[in-house]
Protein backbone atom coordinates (compact mmCIF):
# COMPACT_ATOMS: atom_id res chain seq x y z
CA UNK A 1 0.00 0.00 0.00
CA UNK A 2 1.34 3.32 -1.01
CA UNK A 3 0.73 6.66 0.42
CA UNK A 4 0.32 9.71 -1.77
CA UNK A 5 -0.21 13.42 -1.36
CA UNK A 6 -2.75 15.41 -3.28
CA UNK A 7 -2.44 19.14 -3.28
CA UNK A 8 -5.62 20.98 -4.07
CA UNK A 9 -5.77 24.69 -4.69
CA UNK A 10 -9.35 24.74 -3.39
CA UNK A 11 -9.66 25.45 0.29
CA UNK A 12 -12.26 23.41 2.24
CA UNK A 13 -13.21 24.74 5.57
CA UNK A 14 -13.09 21.92 8.10
CA UNK A 15 -14.00 22.79 11.67
CA UNK A 16 -11.10 22.58 14.03
CA UNK A 17 -8.55 22.47 11.28
CA UNK A 18 -6.34 25.26 10.11
CA UNK A 19 -5.91 25.62 6.37
CA UNK A 20 -3.43 27.50 4.29
CA UNK A 21 -5.17 30.39 2.61
CA UNK A 22 -3.96 29.22 -0.77
CA UNK A 23 -3.40 25.42 -0.75
CA UNK A 24 -5.30 22.49 0.84
CA UNK A 25 -3.22 19.31 1.25
CA UNK A 26 -4.83 15.93 2.13
CA UNK A 27 -3.30 12.52 2.50
CA UNK A 28 -4.66 9.68 0.25
CA UNK A 29 -4.15 6.01 1.11
CA UNK A 30 -4.50 3.40 -1.63
CA UNK A 31 -2.82 0.84 -3.80
CA UNK A 32 -2.21 3.20 -6.67
CA UNK A 33 0.95 5.21 -7.06
CA UNK A 34 1.14 8.52 -5.33
CA UNK A 35 -0.40 11.26 -7.41
CA UNK A 36 0.49 14.90 -7.01
CA UNK A 37 -1.98 17.34 -8.39
CA UNK A 38 -0.22 20.24 -10.15
CA UNK A 39 -1.53 23.61 -9.03
CA UNK A 40 -3.06 25.83 -11.63
CA UNK A 41 -0.66 28.17 -13.34
CA UNK A 42 -1.35 31.74 -12.40
CA UNK A 43 -0.76 34.15 -15.22
CA UNK A 44 1.41 37.03 -14.10
CA UNK A 45 -0.32 40.37 -14.06
CA UNK A 46 0.38 42.59 -17.00
CA UNK A 47 3.00 45.14 -15.98
CA UNK A 48 1.70 48.69 -15.84
CA UNK A 49 3.94 50.91 -18.01
CA UNK A 50 5.72 53.67 -16.12
CA UNK A 51 5.35 57.01 -17.80
CA UNK A 52 8.15 59.35 -16.87
CA UNK A 53 7.08 62.96 -16.95
CA UNK A 54 9.73 65.44 -17.94
CA UNK A 55 9.64 68.54 -15.78
CA UNK A 56 10.84 71.54 -17.77
CA UNK A 57 13.71 73.42 -16.17
CA UNK A 58 12.87 76.62 -14.35
CA UNK A 59 14.18 79.67 -16.17
CA UNK A 60 16.53 82.07 -14.42
CA UNK A 61 13.82 84.73 -14.52
CA UNK A 62 11.30 82.43 -12.81
CA UNK A 63 13.87 81.38 -10.24
CA UNK A 64 14.56 85.01 -9.32
CA UNK A 65 10.84 85.79 -9.17
CA UNK A 66 10.15 82.80 -6.95
CA UNK A 67 12.87 83.75 -4.47
CA UNK A 68 11.04 86.87 -3.29
CA UNK A 69 7.78 87.46 -1.41
CA UNK A 70 6.62 90.36 -3.58
CA UNK A 71 3.37 90.77 -1.65
CA UNK A 72 5.43 91.75 1.39
CA UNK A 73 7.33 94.49 -0.47
CA UNK A 74 6.17 97.96 -1.34
CA UNK A 75 6.13 99.25 -4.90
CA UNK A 76 4.96 102.56 -6.27
CA UNK A 77 1.27 101.86 -5.63
CA UNK A 78 1.26 99.50 -2.68
CA UNK A 79 2.32 95.83 -2.46
CA UNK A 80 4.54 94.80 -5.37
CA UNK A 81 2.65 91.58 -6.14
CA UNK A 82 1.88 93.01 -9.59
CA UNK A 83 5.57 92.76 -10.48
CA UNK A 84 5.79 88.98 -11.24
CA UNK A 85 2.84 88.85 -13.69
CA UNK A 86 4.18 91.95 -15.45
CA UNK A 87 7.60 90.35 -15.87
CA UNK A 88 6.02 87.14 -17.18
CA UNK A 89 4.05 89.18 -19.72
CA UNK A 90 7.23 90.99 -20.80
CA UNK A 91 9.05 87.71 -21.47
CA UNK A 92 5.93 86.21 -23.06
CA UNK A 93 4.59 86.26 -26.62
CA UNK A 94 4.88 89.39 -28.74
CA UNK A 95 1.84 91.63 -28.75
CA UNK A 96 0.12 94.63 -27.13
CA UNK A 97 0.08 92.94 -23.71
CA UNK A 98 3.84 92.61 -23.73
CA UNK A 99 4.36 96.26 -24.69
CA UNK A 100 1.92 97.43 -22.04
CA UNK A 101 3.55 95.25 -19.39
CA UNK A 102 6.96 96.72 -20.19
CA UNK A 103 5.58 100.23 -19.67
CA UNK A 104 3.92 99.25 -16.40
CA UNK A 105 7.12 97.71 -15.03
CA UNK A 106 8.56 101.19 -14.77
CA UNK A 107 5.58 102.29 -12.71
CA UNK A 108 6.12 99.55 -10.15
CA UNK A 109 9.85 99.89 -9.44
CA UNK A 110 10.92 103.33 -10.71
CA UNK A 111 7.90 105.61 -10.92
CA UNK A 112 8.91 109.20 -11.75
CA UNK A 113 12.52 108.42 -10.87
CA UNK A 114 11.66 107.26 -7.36
CA UNK A 115 12.81 103.92 -5.98
CA UNK A 116 10.84 101.59 -3.72
CA UNK A 117 11.35 98.67 -1.39
CA UNK A 118 10.71 96.30 -4.30
CA UNK A 119 13.29 98.03 -6.51
CA UNK A 120 16.25 96.28 -4.91
CA UNK A 121 15.20 92.64 -5.56
CA UNK A 122 13.71 93.71 -8.90
CA UNK A 123 17.24 94.48 -10.11
CA UNK A 124 18.15 90.78 -10.11
CA UNK A 125 15.00 89.81 -12.00
CA UNK A 126 15.53 92.50 -14.63
CA UNK A 127 19.18 91.51 -15.04
CA UNK A 128 18.05 87.92 -15.70
CA UNK A 129 15.72 89.21 -18.44
CA UNK A 130 18.60 91.12 -20.04
CA UNK A 131 20.76 87.97 -20.03
CA UNK A 132 18.10 85.83 -21.75
CA UNK A 133 19.34 85.54 -25.33
CA UNK A 134 16.08 83.94 -26.41
CA UNK A 135 14.13 87.16 -25.91
CA UNK A 136 13.54 89.82 -28.55
CA UNK A 137 16.02 92.67 -28.87
CA UNK A 138 13.48 95.33 -28.00
CA UNK A 139 12.56 93.47 -24.80
CA UNK A 140 16.15 93.06 -23.59
CA UNK A 141 17.04 96.63 -24.54
CA UNK A 142 13.91 98.08 -22.95
CA UNK A 143 14.57 96.27 -19.69
CA UNK A 144 18.24 97.33 -19.81
CA UNK A 145 17.07 100.95 -20.05
CA UNK A 146 14.96 100.38 -16.94
CA UNK A 147 18.07 99.05 -15.20
CA UNK A 148 19.88 102.17 -16.38
CA UNK A 149 17.24 104.46 -14.89
CA UNK A 150 17.35 102.64 -11.56
CA UNK A 151 21.15 102.78 -11.49
CA UNK A 152 21.04 106.50 -12.28
CA UNK A 153 18.58 107.33 -9.49
CA UNK A 154 21.41 108.82 -7.45
CA UNK A 155 21.97 111.54 -10.07
CA UNK A 156 20.59 115.07 -9.55
CA UNK A 157 16.96 115.60 -10.39
CA UNK A 158 15.76 112.45 -8.65
CA UNK A 159 14.05 112.44 -5.21
CA UNK A 160 16.74 113.56 -2.77
CA UNK A 161 14.99 112.09 0.28
CA UNK A 162 15.79 108.61 -1.00
CA UNK A 163 19.56 108.87 -0.62
CA UNK A 164 19.91 105.66 1.45
CA UNK A 165 17.83 103.58 -0.94
CA UNK A 166 19.56 105.10 -3.96
CA UNK A 167 22.91 104.07 -2.54
CA UNK A 168 21.69 100.52 -1.88
CA UNK A 169 20.42 100.20 -5.44
CA UNK A 170 23.62 101.67 -6.85
CA UNK A 171 25.78 99.16 -4.94
CA UNK A 172 23.50 96.29 -6.00
CA UNK A 173 23.71 97.46 -9.63
CA UNK A 174 27.50 97.46 -9.45
CA UNK A 175 27.44 93.88 -8.17
CA UNK A 176 25.26 92.83 -11.11
CA UNK A 177 27.60 94.19 -13.78
CA UNK A 178 29.93 91.16 -14.14
CA UNK A 179 26.90 88.98 -14.87
CA UNK A 180 25.94 91.31 -17.72
CA UNK A 181 29.33 91.08 -19.41
CA UNK A 182 28.28 88.57 -22.08
CA UNK A 183 25.17 90.59 -22.91
CA UNK A 184 27.26 93.74 -23.34
CA UNK A 185 30.00 92.11 -25.39
CA UNK A 186 27.81 89.94 -27.61
CA UNK A 187 24.36 91.49 -27.55
CA UNK A 188 22.69 93.55 -30.29
CA UNK A 189 23.79 97.16 -30.65
CA UNK A 190 20.75 98.64 -28.88
CA UNK A 191 21.46 96.45 -25.86
CA UNK A 192 25.12 97.48 -25.96
CA UNK A 193 24.12 101.15 -25.88
CA UNK A 194 21.80 100.67 -22.91
CA UNK A 195 24.42 98.69 -20.99
CA UNK A 196 27.12 101.17 -21.98
CA UNK A 197 25.13 103.88 -20.21
CA UNK A 198 24.36 101.56 -17.28
CA UNK A 199 28.09 101.14 -16.73
CA UNK A 200 28.64 104.88 -17.02
CA UNK A 201 26.12 105.82 -14.31
CA UNK A 202 27.36 103.13 -11.93
CA UNK A 203 31.01 104.03 -12.55
CA UNK A 204 31.96 100.38 -13.06
CA UNK A 205 32.68 98.30 -16.16
CA UNK A 206 31.26 94.81 -16.64
CA UNK A 207 34.84 93.49 -16.88
CA UNK A 208 38.27 94.34 -18.27
CA UNK A 209 37.00 93.15 -21.64
CA UNK A 210 33.95 95.36 -21.16
CA UNK A 211 36.12 98.40 -20.60
CA UNK A 212 38.05 97.57 -23.77
CA UNK A 213 34.75 97.27 -25.68
CA UNK A 214 33.76 100.74 -24.49
CA UNK A 215 37.07 102.07 -25.82
CA UNK A 216 36.33 100.54 -29.22
CA UNK A 217 32.91 102.20 -29.29
CA UNK A 218 34.67 105.56 -28.99
CA UNK A 219 35.74 105.02 -32.60
CA UNK A 220 32.15 104.35 -33.76
CA UNK A 221 31.05 105.93 -37.03
CA UNK A 222 27.95 107.15 -35.22
CA UNK A 223 29.07 110.46 -33.67
CA UNK A 224 26.45 110.29 -30.93
CA UNK A 225 27.49 106.79 -29.89
CA UNK A 226 31.14 107.81 -30.03
CA UNK A 227 30.40 110.81 -27.81
CA UNK A 228 28.69 108.88 -25.02
CA UNK A 229 31.22 106.03 -25.28
CA UNK A 230 33.99 108.56 -24.66
CA UNK A 231 32.25 109.84 -21.56
CA UNK A 232 31.45 106.31 -20.38
CA UNK A 233 35.08 105.24 -20.75
CA UNK A 234 36.24 108.10 -18.55
CA UNK A 235 33.60 107.33 -15.93
CA UNK A 236 34.37 103.61 -15.63
CA UNK A 237 38.10 104.36 -15.62
CA UNK A 238 37.83 106.85 -12.78
CA UNK A 239 38.90 109.77 -14.93
CA UNK A 240 37.30 113.19 -14.99
CA UNK A 241 35.67 113.76 -18.39
CA UNK A 242 36.91 116.83 -20.21
CA UNK A 243 34.38 119.65 -20.19
CA UNK A 244 34.51 119.82 -23.98
CA UNK A 245 33.66 116.13 -24.18
CA UNK A 246 30.62 116.67 -22.00
CA UNK A 247 29.23 119.54 -24.06
CA UNK A 248 30.02 118.24 -27.55
CA UNK A 249 28.43 121.09 -29.55
CA UNK A 250 26.64 119.95 -32.68
CA UNK A 251 26.57 116.30 -31.62
CA UNK A 252 24.20 116.02 -28.68
CA UNK A 253 20.47 116.48 -29.18
CA UNK A 254 18.99 119.87 -28.39
CA UNK A 255 17.17 118.63 -25.30
CA UNK A 256 20.44 117.20 -23.97
CA UNK A 257 22.17 120.53 -24.44
CA UNK A 258 19.35 122.20 -22.54
CA UNK A 259 19.81 119.65 -19.76
CA UNK A 260 23.50 120.58 -19.58
CA UNK A 261 22.60 124.26 -19.30
CA UNK A 262 20.10 123.54 -16.52
CA UNK A 263 22.74 121.67 -14.50
CA UNK A 264 25.78 123.71 -15.52
CA UNK A 265 26.90 124.04 -11.90
CA UNK A 266 27.35 120.28 -11.44
CA UNK A 267 30.73 118.59 -11.55
CA UNK A 268 31.80 117.24 -14.92
CA UNK A 269 31.63 113.67 -13.61
CA UNK A 270 28.01 113.99 -12.48
CA UNK A 271 27.00 115.88 -15.58
CA UNK A 272 28.65 113.29 -17.81
CA UNK A 273 26.58 110.55 -16.19
CA UNK A 274 23.39 112.47 -16.86
CA UNK A 275 24.36 113.15 -20.48
CA UNK A 276 25.20 109.50 -21.16
CA UNK A 277 21.99 108.31 -19.50
CA UNK A 278 19.66 110.70 -21.33
CA UNK A 279 21.41 110.29 -24.68
CA UNK A 280 21.29 106.51 -24.50
CA UNK A 281 17.48 106.64 -24.36
CA UNK A 282 17.30 108.75 -27.50
CA UNK A 283 19.87 106.59 -29.27
CA UNK A 284 18.19 103.26 -28.48
CA UNK A 285 14.82 104.63 -29.55
CA UNK A 286 16.32 105.86 -32.82
CA UNK A 287 17.95 102.50 -33.52
CA UNK A 288 14.85 100.45 -32.79
CA UNK A 289 12.69 102.77 -34.90
CA UNK A 290 15.09 102.42 -37.82
CA UNK A 291 14.76 98.61 -37.65
CA UNK A 292 10.96 98.65 -37.90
Amino acid sequence: MLRGVVTNSTVTDVPGRCHDARVDTVEVVGEAEAVTAVPETVEPETAVPVVRRTIPPVSEVEAELGAVDWQALQGAFGPADAFPPLVRAVVGPEGPERDEALDLLWQVVNHDGALYEASLPALRVLAAVVRDEGLAEEVRSGVALLLLTMGAAHLPGEPAEQVDLQLEVLLAAQELLPGLDAAFLGGPRTLQVALLAFQAVTGEATSFAGRAAIARLVASEDPLLAAIASLAFDLVSGAVPARGAVHRPGVLDEDIRELIEDYADLTDVTLAGMVVSETAFALVDRMLTAEE
